[in-house]
């Protein structure tokens, strides 16, 4: 059968149709904030480096609580909370990045970023830009990356909460990974602030995270209290950010740890 052109200009309106209709069912919002700690942070617990004298001279630090001078909190994680058997739409601007490979770096003997975000399946190279060997140990993967090298892999499976990084060689390194179905997860920068854009409007649950002791339990967020694991129920509203404004943390919570 031969396709006219007003055949062929009908199909793509009706698909056009078709694609505007998906992207606009669900309605997107998003969210912002900042997170500050209320009260006196604890004070960094020195590291303990005694192998490879570039590690010794590069004397990281411990990155477990980072606050800056006017109380921000580095490092936290903001993230939607999925049952095990929900599901959540995705606005189409993130499937092509599902493809797009995460780095994680070895970097002057500690884990660049320190909080890695990746979507399960999604690509993760585990790279290595120092001079001395590193072997880094996330998930299922434990294997030495060489000076200059990296190896490509994948974590499938979502985690509740992020994972550790470690590396066997040097004992005093230590990151996370956190591994979800969906791309709806932030970091706070070191300015504290956070944001996810591109959210399905509706009632959502959202988890704030942060590697102290303590965790994010009983965290007041927007009006509302969080549970013990940190969860909190939040309502996006489709065309509209939703505003945390400034959220504080207890600095109880965030003793420190290795």
């Amino acid at each position: 059968m031969i396709r006219t052109p007003s055949i062929l200009m009908a199909t793509a309106a009706v698909m056009v149709i078709s694609l505007t209709t998906a992207v606009s069912a669900a309605e997107w919002g998003a969210i912002k904030g900042r997170l500050v700690v209320d009260g006196a942070p604890p004070k960094p617990i020195p590291l303990v480096v005694a192998k490879d004298q570039f590690c010794i001279d590069k004397n990281p630090v411990n990155e477990s609580v980072v606050v800056g001078e006017d109380g921000s909190l580095a490092n936290a994680v903001v993230y939607i909370r999925l049952g095990r058997r929900d599901k959540i739409d995705v606005h189409p601007d993130f499937e092509a990045k599902l493809a797009e490979p995460v780095v994680l770096d070895n970097k002057g003997c500690h884990f660049v970023p320190h909080v890695t975000l990746v979507q399960s399946g999604q690509p993760l190279i585990l790279k290595n830009t120092d001079p001395v060997g590193h072997n880094t140990n996330v998930g299922a993967f434990n294997q030495i990356i060489p000076s200059g090298g990296e190896t490509k892999t994948k974590i499938d499976r979502a985690a509740a909460v992020p994972i550790s990084v470690t590396c066997n060689i040097h004992p005093f390194m230590k990151g996370y990974v956190l591994v979800q179905d969906h791309p709806y997860m932030a970091t706070s920068a070191e300015d504290g602030t956070f944001a996810i854009e591109k959210i399905p409007a509706g009632k959502r649950e959202f988890i704030f995270w942060h590697e102290g002791p303590g965790g994010m339990k009983d965290l007041k967020v927007g009006g509302a209290k969080a549970d013990r694991r940190g969860m909190v129920e939040l309502t996006i509203k489709a065309g509209e950010t939703l505003d945390l404004g400034e959220i504080k943390v207890p600095a109880a919570s965030l003793k420190m740890g290795r």
